[in-house]
């Protein structure tokens, strides 16, 4: 079993992900923290050094090398969806799960790390700059997945419970 859990920031892929592999037992990779390990510096740190340009390579080449594997649980960052090539392979896979989230509720989960994300880490309005990038993501994370599970006001038993039940 595959499952690629998309959506934007702060929707909980990681933490679902985790969950999903243990409760099947399934290899989870979380493509962010991937590229941390790789790199030894923190996503934000990649950003700010080497550029949002090098990270999309990276992201793409952790991406592939992951989707090699037939078992497997993977957590993407918010913005795979962003390059084409990203695009393109998410659309040829099967159960790729777009975890939809509000601005509101998307806000809350970030606000509590804003220094782990580069793209709202200098934003003077966190909740207009999530509108904004979510607006021009929101048709990709559509348009590349298989399953979407509204995540808004639900636990992360619920979701992880949905997803399981939406794959099988």
């Amino acid at each position: 079993m595959k499952i690629i859990l998309i959506g934007f920031m702060g929707t909980g892929k990681t933490v679902i992900g985790k969950k999903i592999s243990s409760k099947s037992n399934i290899k989870f990779v979380d493509i962010d923290n991937e590229i941390e390990k790789r790199e030894n510096m923190t996503i934000t740190k990649i950003f700010e050094t080497k550029g949002e340009q090098y990270f999309r390579l990276l992201e793409t080449k952790v991406l592939k090398e992951s989707l090699i594997e037939k078992n497997i649980i993977i957590s993407t960052g918010g913005g795979i969806i962003t390059t084409e090539e990203n695009l393109n392979i998410l659309k040829d896979e099967k159960n790729v799960v777009f975890l939809d989230g509000s601005v509101e509720t998307i806000k809350r989960n970030v606000s509590r790390e804003l220094d782990k994300r580069p793209l709202l880490k200098n934003s003077s309005n966190i909740s207009n700059t999530i509108e904004k990038l979510l607006n021009q993501r929101y048709d990709k994370y559509n348009c590349a997945c298989d399953i979407k599970i509204n995540i808004n006001d639900k636990n992360i038993q619920e979701v992880v419970s949905e997803i399981l039940v939406s794959i099988r």
